[in-house]
């Protein structure tokens, strides 16, 4: 992957920076704009992040601890990535980042450049959880679809007798005539015979 695939992966990214600094936050945010990012800032942090956030960079202050624990805490039920931006070398705030578990930790300076590279592994990464767990759903309603099949088979089986192969072809019969699915079937199937 070359520089400017990799700078293209945060085009269209809409992120939020929660930071004190605000001249050098404006600056950094006129950069994130010049690669396609959609950038706001705002201090302090919050508990709610603008809607359509998909990233969000936040500076540690140990005196904000109380609305940083409420902001991780509803970040995670959205899985919203967050880089935490920390003094490294104040090792007060240990306990806190450990508490809140960023999906990253980079340095509070900002550095730019330093920044943009931690940005692009931590929305990368995130792209690659959130298909994983469209995929890891996927599976398990393929699983509780089959598993409503046979158990609507068994009931079939045990009801009338019938063998497995047959139970099979009686739902789908039985789905081709109603002009419903199979899954739909087997539900009322369920539904009706195991009462």
């Amino acid at each position: 992957m070359n520089e400017q695939s990799l700078l293209a992966t945060l085009s269209g990214v809409r992120l939020h920076i929660f930071h004190p600094d605000s001249q050098s936050v404006r600056a950094f945010c006129a950069s994130l704009t010049q690669l396609g990012c959609q950038a706001q800032h705002s201090w302090p942090p919050e508990a709610d992040v603008p809607a359509g956030t998909q990233l969000l960079l936040v500076a540690i202050e140990s005196q904000h601890q109380t609305p940083l624990i409420r902001l991780f805490k509803s970040l995670k039920q959205h899985h919203t990535p967050v880089i935490a931006l920390a003094n490294c070398q104040d090792a007060r705030l240990f306990p806190l980042l450990l508490q809140l578990q960023p999906s990253a930790i980079a340095e509070r300076d900002l550095n730019p450049f330093a920044l943009i590279v931690q940005m692009i592994g931590t929305w990368q990464a995130a792209q690659q959880s959130a298909q994983l767990r469209i995929e890891l759903s996927a599976r398990q309603q393929r699983q509780l679809r089959h598993d409503r099949l046979a158990q609507a088979k068994g009931v079939l089986m045990q009801t009338f007798g019938l063998d497995e192969s047959g139970a099979y072809r009686f739902m789908r019969t039985e789905a081709m005539n109603t002009r419903s699915s199979l899954e739909f079937t087997a539900e009322r199937v369920i539904n009706q015979l195991q009462k």
